[in-house]
């Protein structure tokens, strides 16, 4: 590869959490980045690393890691811990570039800005969904003026992540059984806000300035936490709208349903875009409701290449490469600590509104001191459940034994069942009805696997009933069929359904 920066000088890079930081150090080398420390609680992790970074030392422990000759930190701990982690970083005198979201209360934020400030050092916020070609490339015209002002926006970052709460990133059920995840196992979804709004601020140029949301109640089957009482988690909706400084208004949509959806459009005074609706970037363009409409390759811009071969459509190589440079050369980067407030605090003051049925929020501006003070002491913030003893209590392990990985194989299984539950229900309404005869074939075929799984989560759930626990695990196994599955004679009747689907839809798939 091209040297991208004009110079030899070296950035020392500490990577804390190597889970998802484990997604970035394989771009470093050619950003004049070398990666010689890491640190995560999870030791299973630490083999990897040192692998992937010879020479690096790894550690457990936090002061020790911080204490190492680094220059700076890739920050990839916990999301709920990413400002007070930010702040141990920079008293440290490393530079952070920091996961999503940056903080989450009003306090917290004060504290990370005015810490910033205070130390000297760059904080840049790894928003990486801006820096997709498509974003990138509209950012580019809106600042020529093609789409004129912005009048109204839809973004979305709806995606269901129900076995998260259960296992790590690599996919490993958490340990012990019976724990939950440190935090996707219950944090609501308005909080994790800045995939969806983070590309309209950077493609339009403006920053959110007025939010309000309405309550949702329902959350999807077999999530640990339900949204009652405030309570919310990554297993429901989370939808609000925003003023942005233009006077434009934005809806804002996150959340875990039935659908995952990352549905992007834009309207403009005199353009406007979509993507993410099956199509690639489509645009309409001449000013009036029944403009021409036409798709558009966008290119990216110089180093595209490069970025485009990495993970996030590119996004991952563009935080780290604007990192870099602005160390490097002073240069600013988009997402420094104010663009990373004004992204993140939406999230929680639409959570707020949602809580207060629909109450409307000003976001504050923690460039002006002043409205920092009105904020110092709001730390305000979710309730938080304990991810040991949420689902159980003090149950004995014997009790809980295999539950993790037991839920994690209910998430994929209930799936498999459902999908051709209610597929073959509307079979006859259905385009390609071969695609139904598959769902029935894969069902058939996970048939033994499933029914083992199920026999244990029925015992897990008779052994711990009342439980939160039980409660997951017998909403998973009434959405997974488990009367119907476990049934005498229903492996027969599903192999006669596949010969029936088959020889209705002419499928080629009956001989395979």
């Amino acid at each position: 590869m091209a040297r991208i920066f004009p110079t030899d000088r070296r950035i020392r890079l500490g990577i804390w959490g190597l889970g998802r930081g484990g997604a970035f150090w394989n771009l470093c080398r050619d950003l004049n980045l070398d990666v010689v420390a890491g640190c995560d609680f999870t030791e299973q992790l630490h083999a990897g690393f040192l692998r992937d970074n010879p020479g690096a030392m790894v550690t457990t422990d936090a002061e020790k890691f911080l204490a190492s000759d680094i220059d700076a930190v890739l920050l990839a701990t916990f999301c709920p811990q990413h400002a007070e982690d930010a702040i141990r970083c920079l008293a440290a005198g490393k530079h952070v570039l920091s996961e999503v979201t940056a903080f989450h209360t009003p306090a917290e934020g004060v504290r990370l800005v005015e810490a910033v400030a205070a130390n000297r050092l760059v904080y840049n916020l790894a928003e990486n969904y801006p820096f997709s070609a498509a974003n990138m490339w509209l950012a580019d015209q809106w600042r020529k003026g093609l789409f004129g002002e912005l009048m109204y926006a839809e973004y979305e970052y709806v995606h269901e992540l129900r076995a998260l709460a259960y296992t790590y990133l690599n996919g490993q059920p958490i340990a012990p059984d019976g724990a939950l995840h440190h935090w996707r196992s219950w944090l609501d979804y308005h909080f994790y806000c800045t995939h969806s709004l983070g590309p309209i601020m950077q493609i339009t140029g403006t920053r959110p300035t007025r939010v309000v949301s309405l309550p949702s109640t329902h959350t999807l089957p077999g999530f640990p936490v339900q949204r009652v009482d405030g309570h919310g988690s990554l297993g429901g909706v989370a939808p609000s709208l925003i003023t942005m400084s233009n006077g434009g208004v934005v809806r804002n949509l996150m959340g875990g349903t039935t659908s995952d959806s990352h549905i992007q459009r834009l309207w403009g005074t005199r353009g406007a875009a979509t993507q993410g609706a099956g199509t690639g970037l489509t645009l309409r363009l001449g000013g009036h409701g029944e403009s021409p409409a036409m798709e558009v390759k966008p290119s990216w811009p110089e180093l595209g290449e490069i970025a485009g071969a990495t993970g996030h459509g590119g996004g991952d190589f563009w935080v780290l490469y604007y990192f870099a440079r602005q160390i490097l050369t002073g240069e600013p980067a988009p997402w420094d600590i104010h663009a990373a407030a004004d992204v993140t605090l939406p999230g929680i003051l639409a959570y707020r509104s949602a809580l207060e049925n629909g109450r409307a929020y000003d976001v504050p501006d923690f460039r002006d001191a002043r409205q920092r003070d009105l904020w110092r002491k709001d730390d305000r913030g979710q309730v938080r459940i304990d991810p040991q003893r949420h689902l159980f209590g003090e149950v004995g392990t014997e009790r809980l034994r295999g539950f993790n990985p037991v839920m994690k194989a209910m998430v994929a299984h209930s799936q498999t069942y459902r999908a051709y539950a209610d597929w073959s229900s509307v079979a006859d309404a259905v385009v390609d009805g071969r695609r139904v005869v598959g769902l029935a074939r894969d069902l058939a075929k996970r048939h033994a696997e499933i029914s083992a799984t199920y026999r244990q989560a029925r015992a897990l759930a008779d052994a711990n009933r009342g439980s939160e626990g039980a409660r997951v695990l017998e909403e998973l196994l009434e959405v997974g069929g488990e009367r119907e599955v476990m049934a005498p004679g229903f492996l027969r009747s599903l192999e006669g359904a596949i010969d029936a689907l088959a020889k209705r839809f002419g499928s080629a798939m009956s001989a395979s």
